[in-house]
Formats: structure tokens, C-alpha cells, sequence
């Protein structure tokens, strides 16, 4: 498959699709904004206007004029000199999606560079360069589309007039991460769905929990809200054919809420994710270089501040807080109808294991407090910032954590439901899953953890990951 970029607006998807190994093509429509734009950059320069990293330097040096005769080694100044990254390298899966993302802002034709540089950035997608996690406030993301930029010119490629400063005045690495941090999300939610299913069922095998009124579409009906609809669906096909339909079995007039509102929960983290991928279609069709190219104009401007894109990324780690709270509350649940099995020795788990998921939500909890506040000053004129890549790497690490807390609660499900006197007949869909972590429930509870935590996952999977380092 080919993903065509320029024609039609970018998704989110199409930048997931290009991360995960799709074929790029260039569309004319594309090019001839590229070429348009840089018609309007060549008249200016011949102009003699002054033009923020055209016809003068950057930052502090806004106002200091360039040479005519320096401009060329001023571009090659400007990738030596923002090439700052530094921490890890990122994923392939990653890079891919920054090239895509970059490649598709520059065909809305707001850059002013040439169409060779977009057919060079295009052939990175072929051989991916290192590009490194740290050095970028959210205010463009200078240091990882300089890694990019360095790539192209270590090939022989010379930069003209304007194509280093316009190359790298875009956020195409928080766009390619957050876009397939919003795959994570989904999966981690759909794991969430499926525990509720599991704990239900064990729950129910010892007891009259498991009513299944919460995740009936009526009582969903009732806000219409689209993530907690989607969430009760999930569970409800996860629980179809389980003893838990049995319509002479004796139930509870109401679960704990941790399971009564795990639609709820779940859903307002699947509404963001939603958020999410809508502030990245603005980013995808936007054009935030600056200066902008507008008609026969070049405007200084400030689009490519990321505050929107920013504030919905905290919102995932706040949500994905309740999401992990409501799954230890549930461990909590299991873990209690257990202790009589554990008295008699009859168990397999470490029953500790509930404490490993107790320290990973407290530091789900410290993670939801916003990054995005946060106060810097670069440049001398570079005062404020969304630190939108800061809020993403924190987001990273709150899935981690999360995806713990949802192994945990796993692995107490199975242990329970094994125990139960006479085995009940869970659903079908549940069947594979509780036979899998039965068998991890004989591992070490570090190995056991981590293979719940890539069993649940697994059942989700698809596309890329920001995440993994293929490197």
C-alpha cells in the first residue's frame, strides 16, 4: 500500500500507516503549492525585505541582516547549530512517522522551500536517521528535524536560501509520536475493557458480583457519550456467553463502582484519544512555519506553538489516572476475596503483587500533574512554550505504568477464577486470555507481570508503536 500525501488533508492515520513501513507518494497538487511558495521566497530574497531566516539571522538576532554573500553558509550554520539532541534514540516506527508528518506540512505550502528538499526528506523514509529524544520545548521541535535536515545535507544536498530555518519552523516530531501515542492509548484501554471482563467473571464465580446492567447499551443510551458507549460495547461482547447471562443466577443490586463505572472511565480516556487525534488533523493541514508564506506574502507568526496539541496530551495521563485507580480498586476486590485461599496456601500469585500495582498508581497519579506550565526563556525572545514533547514523554511512561496496573489485576482474575469450587463457564472470548495467564501465574512475579502486561496488549495490537527502540 501507498500512502498519497498532498492531495487530500494527511490523517492521523495516514502518519500511522507511514510509520508502520507504507510507501509514500508525492502528489502534483502538493508540489505546486511547494512551487508557489517558493516563487513568492525567491521575490522576496531578490526584494531585499527584511525576512526572519531569509534576510536575517535567528532569535536574538531577528533584527541583525545576513550578507547576501553568507546566506548559503548560513545554512549550513543553521543545522550545525541546532543539532542538540541528545537522550535516546527514538524507534524507526517513530522517525518514519516524524519524516511523514513533516513531509505532509510542507506540502500545504507555508514553508518556501524547494521541491528537491521535499523529495530528499521523502528518501529518508528508505534509511531512517537517528533522531534523538531531548531538545525540543514544543515551540518547533528545532533539534529533531535538524538530525533530519544534517541527514539530507551529510548526502551532498545543498540548502537554498531560507530551507534551513523553514524546515525546521514545524512540531513534526510532537505530531509523528503523539500520533502513535494515541495507538498506545487505544490499546491500553482496550486491555482495560478486557480486565473488567475478566474480573467480572472471577468475581461472579465466588459470589453474586457481576451484574451486567452498567454495560447494557440503555444505560449508556442515557448520556449517549461516545468512549463510554464504545467501552460498555467492548465489555459486553468480551462477557457474551458467560455464566454471568444466566438468567436464574442470584445478583448483586449493585457492584463496586470500580466496576460500575469502568465505562465511564474508560470512555473519557477513549474521548481524548479521540481529542487527540482531532488536534492532529488541525496540525497535519496546518501551516505553522514562520515566516508563513500567504499568497504573495511572508508573515511572521507564532502557529507553530503547540499549546492545543499540548493540553490534550496532559489530558490522556490525567485520564489514564482514573483508568489505573479503578483497575488497583479492582485488584483490591479480587485480592480480598482471595485471602482465605492464600491462608490455606492454595495459591499461586504472590499476593504482594497488589503492592506492585498500588506504587506503579502512585506515580500514574504524580505523572497526570501538567509539564506544560513550565517557564523558560531561550533565545532572549523565545519566552513561553507548550513543552508538548515533555508532556508526551511523560505520557510514555504513564501507559508503562498503567499497563502494570492492568497486568496485576489479571493475574488476581485468574487466580481467582481458578479457584472457584465448580468451574464456571466463562465466555468465549475470555476463554484463550484466562488460559494464558494461567500459565504466567507459575512464573516469578516480575516475569509474570510482564507477560500479562504484553498478553493484553497483544490482543490489540496493530500498527506502530512510539515507544519500542528498534534500534
Amino acid at each position: 500500500m501507498t500512502v498519497l500525501l498532498g492531495a487530500a488533508a494527511t490523517t492521523p492515520d495516514d502518519i500511522r500507516r507511514i510509520a508502520a513501513g507504507e510507501s509514500v507518494a508525492i502528489s502534483e497538487e502538493g508540489l505546486d503549492r511547494v512551487r508557489a511558495a517558493r516563487a513568492v521566497v525567491e521575490r522576496v530574497l531578490e526584494s531585499g525585505e527584511s525576512v526572519y531566516g531569509l534576510t536575517t539571522r535567528l532569535g536574538a538576532g531577528r533584527d541583525e541582516r545576513i550578507d547576501p554573500a553568507d546566506l548559503a553558509a548560513f545554512q549550513r550554520q543553521v543545522v550545525a547549530n541546532h543539532l542538540g539532541g541528545a537522550g535516546d534514540a527514538l524507534s524507526e516506527d517513530a522517525v518514519r512517522a516524524i519524516i511523514g508528518a513533516r513531509l505532509a506540512v510542507l506540502l500545504n505550502g507555508g514553508a518556501g522551500v524547494r521541491e528537491e528538499l521535499v523529495h530528499a526528506a521523502a528518501a529518508l523514509l528508505l534509511d531512517p536517521p537517528p533522531v534523538y529524544a531531548l531538545g525540543s520545548v514544543g515551540a518547533a521541535d528545532l533539534t529533531h528535524l535538524a538530525a533530519l535536515l544534517a541527514a539530507i545535507t551529510d548526502e551532498g544536498f545543498v540548502l537554498a536560501p531560507h530551507e534551513a530555518a523553514a524546515f525546521l519552523s514545524a512540531n513534526a516530531a510532537t505530531i509523528g509520536q503523539a500520533v502513535l501515542a494515541v495507538g498506545e492509548l487505544r490499546r491500553t484501554l482496550a486491555a482495560a475493557d478486557t480486565d473488567v471482563a475478566l474480573s467480572l467473571q472471577a468475581l461472579g464465580a465466588h459470589g453474586p458480583a457481576g451484574s451486567l446492567s452498567p454495560y447494557s447499551a440503555a444505560v449508556q443510551g442515557a448520556t449517549g457519550r461516545p468512549g463510554a458507549t464504545a467501552s460498555a460495547e467492548r465489555i459486553r461482547i468480551a462477557l457474551a456467553g458467560s455464566f454471568l447471562e444466566d438468567s436464574d443466577r442470584a445478583v448483586s443490586v449493585q457492584d463496586p463502582l470500580s466496576l460500575r463505572t469502568a465505562p465511564q472511565v474508560h470512555g473519557a480516556a477513549r474521548d481524548i484519544a479521540d481529542r487527540i487525534d482531532h488536534e492532529l488533523g488541525i496540525e497535519l493541514a496546518a501551516r505553522p512555519e514562520n515566516p508563513v508564506v500567504d499568497g504573495d506574502r511572508m508573515l511572521s507568526g507564532g502557529n507553530f506553538s503547540a499549546v492545543g496539541l499540548s493540553i490534550a496530551i496532559e489530558s490522556a495521563r490525567l485520564a489514564l489516572a482514573h483508568v489505573a485507580a479503578a483497575s488497583e480498586r479492582r485488584t483490591a476486590l479480587l485480592s480480598a476475596e482471595l485471602r482465605a485461599f492464600r491462608a490455606a496456601g492454595r495459591t499461586r500469585l504472590a499476593g504482594l503483587s497488589w503492592y506492585a500495582a498500588a506504587d506503579a498508581l502512585a506515580e500514574v497519579r504524580q505523572l497526570a500533574a501538567p509539564v506544560s506550565l513550565g517557564a523558560t526563556v531561550l533565545s532572549g525572545v523565545e519566552d513561553v512554550a507548550s513543552f508538548a514533547p515533555a508532556a508526551l514523554r511523560l505520557l510514555e511512561r504513564s501507559l508503562s505504568l498503567t499497563r502494570t496496573v492492568l497486568a496485576v489485576e489479571a493475574l488476581h482474575a485468574s487466580e481467582l477464577l481458578a479457584l472457584a469450587d465448580v468451574p464456571p463457564r466463562v465466555a468465549p472470548a475470555s476463554a484463550p486470555t484466562f488460559a494464558a495467564l494461567a500459565t504466567l501465574r507459575d512464573s516469578a512475579t516480575p516475569d509474570a507481570v510482564a507477560g500479562a502486561s504484553v498478553l493484553l496488549e497483544s490482543l490489540h495490537s496493530y500498527g506502530a508503536s512510539v515507544f519500542s527502540n528498534g534500534r
